[in-house]
């Protein structure tokens, strides 16, 4: 995206803002948002075009205007931050709105203006999250941690969310590591990871096949201290000469037809490059058109010592230890609830994953949860706030279940902060399975917890004897279909899980909301999974409930085949789940 552009994207959201509805605002409110808006829009495009929107001759020796110079940049810095802040809170409720626009009975051109909305909302909210970073790196206000961190694992977490951004991509994704470079470290992990995932991201999003490589190198060692180089090459369409004089600027960018068609904020390397400053390192690249890019980065780091006491705890830790745990994940990244689910998942866990507060708050009223997982930054409410309402809640059961922060950025007035709210604990984003293990482990068990586990625990044995005298699923023919790949196989079954999911979640809301145009429509998205597992029982469900929601629009029959399909499902589940053990042992 090309600096126009940007602009652009602003000029779409004032037009938006035009038409919104400020009901809830007064005269005086909506004139200081408007004056804020249009002060953001000015001084964003002085910063862009690089002239001063006030212009004043200056006579002042050149010593007090390059004085005055650095201190108007960073009250400039300042300014841009302050603005973007109060603009994030409105911007944040438009997209709240637009969201639920979306979700009601809306004709196709009002859905396409909400959209438009969305679509403009989400980008500029991108754009102001890097201003954000950006000013604050500027005037230096940005924390640097020196904690004590894995390399190995975090390089490791790092490959695993990249791998998640190949789609559709020709692509081989390299990752090595000097086996040299000692495991622990003193420093920012999660600087780092930002760094390197925005880097890395970058090599994906320009190679459409090849090769994107991260290699870490043991550069230097002394006494405590090590020097790594990083390599992170890609086959991609590559970087101009002309373009790489300006590569690590702010709002500089490549060719308008490369941007116009892979987007970006321009703030991307310039913030990786203040990071890497900071970090007292250097960084540097090299490229040719249409062969490839290199960036070479190289960081110095103290050597750090494992936590005797955390891997005590956590040496003996399995996923037994957890398995009949019930956990809400509050997190707002796409990547990060893959992540998350997937642990969970393979450790026998019960989850349910959200970002809305609302939806949330509606699982720990109708749901056993033992523990909850809060990112604290996300867009509409954040973790602060979610907790509170849980605290807030009358039911002892929901007020004090143990609330863990997930966070890659955690202060020491955060920590107050956090205390202050109710949050119990807080885990530092990346994080090891260990790490995430121990948490549950320490807060996912109470005496009052363990009762309810135990009966938990007992129904389920039932529900097994049931199963294993009954029913039985036979996934031979879908295995042939994906051409005998057990692992294919699995992650269908995986996608066909997270679709049952998300038709239990939105039938529950459309059912509470009498919406029976949506109900059908989910129902009917479900049919051909449920046909595809052969889970006739189920299937049989939700037909009916998408015959009753064409014709007589009973909803007490509805919500009854709806308690069924909650009821039948996890025996369904049971039956995939032995079937898969059985293909994967005849398969080895």
């Amino acid at each position: 995206m090309k600096s126009k552009n940007l602009l652009t994207q602003i000029t779409d959201l004032e037009s938006a803002l035009h038409n919104f509805s400020f009901e809830e605002l007064s005269t005086a409110e909506a004139a200081r948002l408007k004056r804020s808006f249009d002060l953001f829009k000015n001084e964003l495009e002085a910063k862009i075009w690089g002239f001063n929107p006030i212009v004043e001759e200056n006579s002042k020796p050149a010593e007090e205007q390059d004085v005055a110079s650095t201190k108007n940049e960073k009250e400039e810095s300042s300014l841009i931050a302050k603005v973007s802040h109060e603009i994030r809170t409105p911007l944040n409720g438009i997209i709240g709105f637009a969201d639920l626009l979306i979700e009601g009975k809306l004709d196709e051109s009002q859905k396409e203006q909400v959209n438009a909305i969305l679509k403009a909302s989400n980008s500029l909210m991108e754009i102001i999250n890097e201003l954000l970073e950006y000013s604050k790196l500027e005037a230096g206000r940005e924390e640097f941690k020196k904690v004590p961190f894995n390399f190995h694992n975090l390089i490791r977490e790092v490959s695993y969310l990249c791998e998640t951004l190949i789609v559709d991509k020709k692509i081989a994704f390299e990752v090595k590591i000097d086996p040299e470079i000692p495991q622990f470290l003193l420093g920012d992990p999660s600087k780092l990871s930002q760094v390197l995932l925005n880097l890395l991201g970058n090599a994906i999003k320009f190679a459409d096949e090849g090769k994107v490589i991260l290699d870490a190198k043991l550069k230097t060692t002394n006494v405590n201290r090590v020097g790594i180089e990083f390599y992170i090459s890609d086959t991609g369409i590559g970087i101009s000469e002309e373009d790489l004089l300006h590569i690590f600027d702010a709002f500089k960018r490549a060719r308008q037809h490369t941007f116009s068609k892979y987007g970006g904020t321009g703030l991307g390397l310039s913030i990786v490059k203040q990071i890497v400053n900071r970090l007292g390192g250097d960084i540097t690249v090299e490229s040719k058109v249409n062969k490839g890019t290199t960036f070479h980065m190289q960081l110095e780091y103290e050597v750090g010592k494992e936590e005797k006491t955390k891997m005590k705890k956590s040496s003996n830790a399995s996923p037994a230890d957890v398995e009949a745990l019930t956990v809400l994940v509050f997190e707002d990244n796409p990547l990060n609830q893959w992540l998350i689910k997937k642990r969970l998942k393979e450790w026998g866990c019960t989850f349910f994953v959200t970002e809305h507060a609302e939806t949330g708050l509606k699982i720990l009223e109708e749901e056993n949860i033992h523990l909850v997982l809060m990112d604290l930054h996300m867009p509409v409410m954040d973790g602060y706030e979610i907790t509170q309402m849980i605290r807030a809640s009358d039911h002892p059961r929901i007020s004090k279940v143990p609330v863990i922060a997930l966070t890659a950025d955690f202060s020491v007035n955060d920590k107050e902060k956090a205390a202050s709210k109710g949050i119990n604990d807080y885990i530092l984003k990346p994080y090891t399975p260990e790490e995430l293990m121990e948490k549950l482990i320490q807060y996912g068990f109470s005496n009052e917890q363990e009762n309810a586990l135990q009966k938990k625990n007992a129904d389920l044995g039932e529900v097994q004897k049931k199963l294993e005298a009954g029913m039985s699923i036979d996934l031979s023919g879908m295995l042939e279909d994906c051409m005998g790949e057990v692992d294919m196989l699995e992650e269908l079954l995986n996608l066909f899980k997270g679709n049952v999911l998300e038709f239990i979640g939105k039938a529950r809301m459309h059912l509470k909301n009498k919406d029976y145009e949506q109900l059908q429509f989910v129902a009917h998205k479900l049919k051909s999974g449920l046909a595809m597992v052969q889970a006739a029982n189920l299937l049989i469900l939700v037909q009916q409930i998408q015959e009753h929601c064409k014709t007589d629009k009973n909803h007490d029959q509805m919500q009854y085949l709806y308690e069924q399909f909650i009821k039948e499902y996890p025996m369904v589940e049971f039956a995939l789940d032995k079937e898969m053990t059985r293909l994967k042992k005849e398969n080895k």
